[in-house]
């Protein structure tokens, strides 16, 4: 939430100050029309870069203790996705060899996101903490399970089940990707949004006086 203002705030300061500079060189510079729009536009984002930055320096000045504490909570995301690459491979099932390759790629990203981004492991922590691990426990019983000479009935109905949890998994795990990735979309949203406006600028500078004699 605190980020979603904050890249309000940036892009309602930007666009003023974007607005004001144009029209000022409008007027400075004789009532000419292309030196106003790329003065305007150059402020606009100029402003938007510089807010951004500051911004991002916020987010990272974390404590030394809430830092180490998000590496060892990836660190220990990302041993257990090396050990659900290793049992991926010795996997019979086709359709489960596509199940947890899918769940290994969304989790890799879901861990590459935090990395960026270590605010953002307060959304995640409970796949982490929870469904994850178990996760990997799962696929590697089913592996082990799946390669014994025999099997009974018990057997059988344990690795579909498995087969099914883990296919319901991994679609919870690509929806916490896409709440991790939720701000940078509307962020993305906004940023084409105010592009867009920027573009129909020249449309507000025409309404200002021409001058005499033109």
């Amino acid at each position: 939430m605190k980020q979603l203002l904050r890249t309000i705030w940036r892009w309602f300061v930007s666009w003023n100050v974007g607005i004001i500079v144009a029209v000022t060189v409008f007027i400075a510079a004789d009532f000419r029309f292309l030196p106003s729009l790329l003065s305007g536009m150059g402020a606009m984002w100029g402003v938007s870069a510089v807010m951004k930055r500051r911004q991002r320096r916020l987010v990272a000045d974390v404590s030394a203790e809430e830092q180490a504490y998000v590496r060892s909570q990836l660190r220990e995301a990302r041993a257990l996705w090396k050990r659900v690459r290793r049992a991926r491979f010795r996997l019979r099932s086709v359709a489960m060899w596509q199940t947890v390759s899918r769940l290994s790629a969304v989790v890799d990203r879901i861990i590459r996101a935090v990395e960026q981004k270590p605010h953002q492991l307060r959304l995640v922590q409970p796949f982490f903490l929870n469904e994850w691990p178990t996760a990997v426990e799962m696929v590697e019983k089913y592996v082990y399970l799946s390669q014994q000479p025999v099997q009974n009935a018990d057997m059988a109905e344990a690795l579909r089940r498995t087969e099914r949890l883990l296919g319901e998994l991994t679609q919870a795990a690509e929806r916490q990707l896409l709440e991790v990735l939720s701000s940078d979309v509307w962020s993305l949203q906004t940023e084409a949004k105010v592009l867009e406006q920027s573009l129909q600028q020249p449309d507000r500078l025409h309404l200002l006086p021409s001058r005499k004699g033109e």
